[in-house]
């Protein structure tokens, strides 16, 4: 069976106040010269499943998410499966 290896991103959805990207933003207006906005901050989790096929692994990963890894109320979550290079 194949190892795959997931790199799971976690966002606060849009809807959702994030003070991270918040105070990020309130600290840049102390910096002259730059003009970036709208900063959210999440979280980046990469792991490996061993699993029949990619499709296995998608449910897998979804099944991950929405029991442990994602609060879905206030989080949204993207995925990407790799192949396991030997």
């Amino acid at each position: 069976m194949p190892n795959f290896i997931i790199d799971l991103n976690i966002m606060p959805r849009d809807s959702v106040l994030d003070p991270q990207g918040e105070a990020i933003e309130n600290s840049l207006r102390n910096i002259s010269g730059l003009d970036a906005t709208e900063f959210k901050v999440g979280k980046k989790i990469t792991f490996k499943i061993r699993a029949a096929n990619r499709i296995k692994c998608s449910e897998i990963v979804i099944k991950l998410c929405k029991k442990l890894l994602v609060n879905e109320v206030i989080e949204k979550y993207t995925f990407k499966i790799n192949d396991e290079k030997n």
